[in-house]
């Protein structure tokens, strides 16, 4: 949570109307067929994953790096004072990245399972590069999340790489006596503290809700809202 706080915390300053994709199309743009995420158990470990299949339709090839995350959300109707005292029961978001190298065992367990309907699925890692044109040249690989907290009732896959829309903007909070002081402690490149710039990139979001509660989610399959192009 720490993490995530920083990168909203660190979020640039943009305008409504920024934040919207343009109404048609100004870019390239992928088309995609993904599967209901589902459950997987291996060597005793509990995953969630959805496969998917992008084509490039555009008449020329794209890069295609894919940058998929899962956003988590758990709702209480515990009171703001209760919440403060138990903030492990209160209201909270969090965002789990997809797995991009996934271990042997578990992405051999996926393939096996749906071998028969998804014969040409390849890694996270293999999916990455020039997506060339045409359905012949179509890229089915799967996008894999550590398991769920029970108290989880609805989250959302947001799926970028799949368009060419972007926005650059200056971010209003950098500072570079504290980019210096972070690269000196062994920051990564895409800490918040070292970023000049944010680039917020058309992104397909997916929203997901989990019916049922803390007892009966666990088996429940989400149901998919509304799909729709979001900035983020």
């Amino acid at each position: 949570m720490v993490a995530l706080a920083a990168m909203f915390a660190s979020a640039p300053v943009l305008r409504a109307d920024e934040l919207k994709p343009n109404p048609t199309p100004v870019s390239w743009e992928l088309q995609v067929k993904t599967t209901t995420p589902m459950r997987i158990n291996v060597s005793g470990k509990t995953y969630w994953y959805m496969l998917y299949t992008v084509v490039n339709n555009n008449g020329e090839d794209v890069p295609f790096h894919p940058d998929i995350v899962r956003a988590n959300e758990i709702d209480t109707e515990m009171p703001v004072d209760l919440a403060a005292k138990s903030p492990q029961a209160a209201s909270s978001l969090t965002v789990d990245p997809a797995i991009v190298g996934p271990s042997t065992s578990l992405f051999d367990a996926i393939k096996n399972r749906h071998a028969k309907t998804h014969p040409l699925l390849v890694t996270p890692v293999n999916a990455i590069g020039t997506l060339k044109q045409g359905a012949d040249n179509a890229v089915t690989s799967v996008a894999i999340f550590p398991d769920l907290d029970p108290r989880v009732s609805q989250f959302t896959i947001y799926f970028g790489g799949m368009s060419g829309e972007r926005i650059t903007r200056p971010n209003p909070l950098y500072d570079p006596k504290a980019a210096a002081a972070a690269k000196a402690r062994g920051a990564k490149p895409d800490d918040p503290a070292l970023q000049r710039v944010f680039v917020i990139q058309k992104t397909l979001a997916m929203p997901y809700t989990l019916p049922g509660d803390v007892n009966t989610r666990r088996a429940a399959t989400p149901v998919l809202g509304r799909m729709e192009w979001v900035m983020r």
